[in-house]
């Protein structure tokens, strides 16, 4: 008997590298644009506690993103 493919998986089809590239770029995107959505929400009050750690993790993401596009080229 045969393994049962992974959840999610059709059995012996290979995923698309450059397409799962491509998908995780779209997601970071996203995420860099959600953050940014947040920080310019805050109340100026709001800033000082959370905002440097938002920062950072765009920070972070946008810096994610860049080494996926160094990637794709």
């Amino acid at each position: 008997m045969a393994a049962a493919a992974p959840l999610g998986k059709t059995p012996g089809v290979e995923p698309d590298p450059e397409a799962e590239l491509s998908s995780l770029a779209s997601q970071l995107d996203e995420l860099i644009g959600r953050v940014g959505t947040i920080l310019g929400g805050m109340e100026q009050g709001d800033r000082a506690d959370g905002q440097s750690a938002l920062l950072e993790v765009e920070r972070h993401l946008v810096g994610a993103r860049r080494e996926l596009e160094r990637r794709t080229r």
